[in-house]
C-alpha cells in the first residue's frame, strides 16, 4: 500500500485514505487479538501449568502472554494498514500520538513497573496471607497490572500493583510455627504463679498447639486497674486454617479455668469501699474526731 502524507494533496482524499486505513487496522487488529486469545494465550498458560515453575512467575508470565498478543496485534495491524509509513511522514502527528498515549498510559505503566518488582520480590508470592492499608487476604494471582486477593469473607479484591508497591505490606505467611498471643488482666492481689500455671495448662490441652516452641507466659504491664499477663502459644504452619478456632479455645479456656479458681480476669476502675464517711471541721483537731 502506498503511503500518503496527510498534509499534502487533496484534503478529502487524505481523510478518505486515513478512514480506509483505520478500518483495515481495526479489522485486522481485532481478528489477530481474538485469534491470539483463543489459541495463543491458552496454549502458553497450558505450557506454564505443566512446567512446574513458581506459581508467582507462572501468573506473571500468563499475564505477559496476554500483553504480547495485544502488542503483536497492534503492530501487525498497523503494518498491514500502512500506518507506519503514514505516521512517519508527519513528525507532528507522531509526537501528538506519543504524548496522548503517554498521558493515557501513566497509571498502566506505573502498575506494570510495580508488577515487575512484585513478581521478582521473594517476600510476596501467590498463596501468601498479607495485610495492607487495613485490609487482609490471600494472594491468588499476580499479573503485571493488578494483584488479586481473596479476603476472609471470600471476596476477591483487585488491587492495583502500585498500591502494594508504595504501601507497607505485612506478610503473615511463614514457614515456621505461627504465634497467637493474648493479654489477660488480673487483679493485683492475684497469685501470678498460679495464673501462669493455669494459662500453660490450658494451652497444652488445646488441639493443634505446637509442643515446640512451648507456651510462654509473662507479666507484660502494670496497668492502673490490673496486672497484664501475656500468654503466647504456637501452631504449626500447616494448621494455619485452625488459627481462629485455636485462638478462641485459648482465650475461653483460660477464662473458664481462672473463674473456677476464683481469679477475676476483668479490668475495672470500680472498687468496693468499706468504713464510715464523715464530715470534718477544718478547725477541729484530728485527735478530737468522733469515734
Amino acid at each position: 500500500m502506498q503511503a500518503t502524507d496527510p498534509f499534502s494533496g487533496d484534503l478529502a482524499s487524505t481523510y478518505a485514505q486515513l478512514a480506509e486505513d483505520g478500518a483495515q487496522f481495526l479489522v485486522v487488529g481485532a481478528a489477530l487479538y481474538f485469534l491470539g486469545r483463543l489459541l495463543v494465550v491458552p496454549a502458553i498458560r497450558w505450557g506454564l501449568e505443566r512446567s512446574r515453575i513458581d506459581r508467582t512467575l507462572e501468573s506473571a508470565l500468563g499475564s505477559a502472554s496476554h500483553l504480547l498478543v495485544v502488542v503483536l496485534a497492534v503492530v501487525v495491524a498497523a503494518s498491514v494498514a500502512g500506518f507506519q509509513g503514514t505516521l512517519a511522514g508527519s513528525t507532528l502527528v507522531a509526537a501528538g500520538v506519543t504524548v496522548a498515549v503517554g498521558l493515557a498510559a501513566q497509571d498502566v505503566l506505573g502498575n506494570f513497573v510495580s508488577g515487575v518488582f512484585i513478581v521478582t520480590d521473594p517476600d510476596l508470592n501467590v498463596g501468601d496471607t498479607i495485610e495492607w492499608n487495613g485490609k487482609r487476604g490471600v494472594v491468588v494471582d499476580i499479573d503485571l497490572r493488578v494483584t488479586r486477593v481473596r479476603t476472609p469473607d471470600n471476596e476477591r479484591v483487585i488491587v492495583p500493583n502500585t498500591d502494594l508497591a508504595t504501601s507497607a505490606v505485612t506478610n503473615r505467611t511463614s514457614t515456621g510455627p505461627i504465634g497467637i498471643s493474648y493479654d489477660f488482666g488480673v487483679g493485683y492481689d492475684a497469685d501470678l504463679d498460679e495464673v501462669e500455671a493455669i494459662i500453660k495448662n490450658v494451652a497444652r490441652d488445646i488441639d493443634h498447639v505446637a509442643e515446640k516452641p512451648e507456651p510462654v507466659v509473662g507479666v507484660d504491664d502494670l496497668a492502673d486497674t490490673a496486672v497484664v499477663v501475656t500468654g503466647r502459644i504456637w501452631i504449626p504452619n500447616n494448621r494455619r486454617n485452625r488459627l481462629p478456632s485455636v485462638h478462641s479455645a485459648f482465650v475461653r479456656g483460660v477464662h473458664e479455668a481462672c473463674r473456677a479458681e476464683g481469679i477475676d480476669l476483668s479490668e475495672t476502675t470500680q472498687h468496693s469501699l468499706s468504713g464510715e464517711v464523715a464530715l470534718q471541721d477544718p478547725a477541729e483537731p484530728l485527735d478530737d474526731r468522733p469515734e
